[in-house]
């Protein structure tokens, strides 16, 4: 009679000198997967010439029904020291059940060169689902086997704590017994145990298909936070902006994520990011000033910084963009005529701009007409804002002594920021007598 009591997890125990390990691998697989069983010995005393070693495999399935293999035979030579002997179980050599849901026992009795009684044990699980425990958006394999060829199989999922179902379908088993079907998490699954339940029209398994996995908040993958621009002028809007997704590879379109922006004399302000649709990320943005300090800026966002709307939540790790703040660049524009004769004036608008397109009232606005012939004149302009239209207005009347050819109109502006922000335009007139 075999007996299998007192089994721990891995047994090796040490005989004659021997050490005897059994390992199985998988430890854990679906129903229908043969497992390797892997006995590794290693030899404590070392015999002149060859010595043939044999064993026997045995399995006590979750029925308690017991399988042996054929006797497994290995020679050694007079200089090995370890040695390892592998059978599948099910196999040819090794016939047997591996379509019950549970623990099943194995371990391996010596039969030669001296017969000693489970040298090794260790112990495998087959279930019906390809894992214990699923994050939401992955998919559940439901796989069964032991079943009638063609034989119609129900397949149901439903949550431990309310017997909710959550996914009913009846197939039909292949040619060879096995059931097949799967189930994608939804990302607002309900975080609980499941219970999946197969019912075969005329097969009735003892023990039978029911297996537990557990169903947690997806952790989202969030590879990196992107700036729309690695440098950008006082008045320009920062845009930051990530794209998380599931654990299956889609892209969650609900909830916010929230980023800590800091300048570079460590000021914070928080950013929220929310979903668009076009580039299908969550975008943050900040409005810079013309007096925000210039230099590196960090927008970053801690572990678990973004959450769906059911709770789903990434990155595991905090996340940084460091884009640089510098002064601005004004836009200086100048609108005017370009040829003008003795007593006729040239009349001239400016407008001056912010990068981000906004008007600067009190810019320190300069015009000067420039002439590089003989003689040389360099005349100042004096420039009015006229607040109506936003735009500085500047005149000039041709003088009978101004030598006529080519002038140079030259316009500067600048702000009363800190540093200033400054910008010239130069435009070139023809005066004609």
């Amino acid at each position: 009679m075999l007996s299998f009591w007192g089994l721990p997890k891995v047994y090796a125990p040490s005989s004659g000198g021997n050490t005897y390990n059994l390992t199985a691998l998988p430890a854990t697989a679906e129903e229908g997967t043969p497992v390797s069983l892997v006995l590794t010995v290693t030899l404590g005393i070392v015999v002149i010439g060859s010595t043939t070693y044999s064993f026997r495999f045995i399995v006590k399935d979750p029925a308690g029904a017991t399988f042996q293999s054929q006797p497994m035979n290995y020679t050694t030579t007079s200089t090995q020291t370890q040695f390892s002997v592998i059978v599948n179980y099910t196999s040819p050599q090794f016939p047997g059940i591996n379509s019950l849901v549970g623990t099943y026992m194995a371990m391996v009795n010596q039969l030669a060169p001296s017969a000693m009684p489970n040298v090794a044990s260790t112990s495998f699980s087959l279930s019906s689902t390809d894992n214990n425990s699923y994050e939401r958006t992955q998919t559940v394999n439901v796989q069964a086997s032991g079943y009638n060829a063609s034989e119609t199989v129900d397949v149901t999922i439903q949550t431990e704590t309310t017997s909710t179902i959550v996914f009913s379908s009846s197939t039909t088993a292949s040619l060879t017994g096995v059931v097949t079907a799967s189930w994608r998490i939804p990302p607002n699954a309900t975080i609980d145990n499941y219970l999946a339940t197969l019912t075969g029209t005329t097969t009735h398994k003892s023990p039978p298909d029911n297996e537990t996995f557990a169903v947690r908040v997806a952790i989202m993958s969030i590879s990196s936070i992107w700036s729309s621009k690695s440098t950008y002028q006082r008045t320009d809007t920062m845009q930051f902006s990530f794209q998380p997704i599931y654990p299956d590879g889609t892209i969650p379109t609900t909830g916010v994520g929230l980023m800590t922006l800091t300048n570079p004399v460590s000021g914070k302000v928080t950013l929220t990011a929310t979903y668009d649709d076009t580039s299908q990320t969550f975008n943050a943005t900040y409005q810079t000033t013309v007096s925000n300090r210039t230099g590196i800026w960090t927008a970053s966002m801690g572990a678990h910084g973004y959450s769906d709307a059911y709770g789903n939540s990434g990155p595991v790790t905090t996340l940084t963009n460091s884009p640089r703040l510098t002064t601005a660049t004004l836009s200086v524009t100048v609108s005017t005529n370009t040829v003008i004769a003795i007593g006729q004036q040239l009349g001239f608008n400016v407008t001056v701009l912010y990068p981000d397109g906004t008007m600067v009232p009190s810019a320190i606005t300069r015009a000067y007409l420039v002439y590089s012939g003989t003689p040389a004149i360099n005349d100042t302009i004096p420039l009015v804002y006229d607040s109506s239209f936003g735009h500085w207005v500047g005149t000039y009347i041709a003088k009978s002594g101004d030598t006529g050819g080519l002038w140079s109109l030259i316009v500067s502006a600048s702000d009363s920021s800190n540093p200033p922000l400054r910008h010239r335009n130069q435009g070139d007139y023809d005066s004609k007598h």
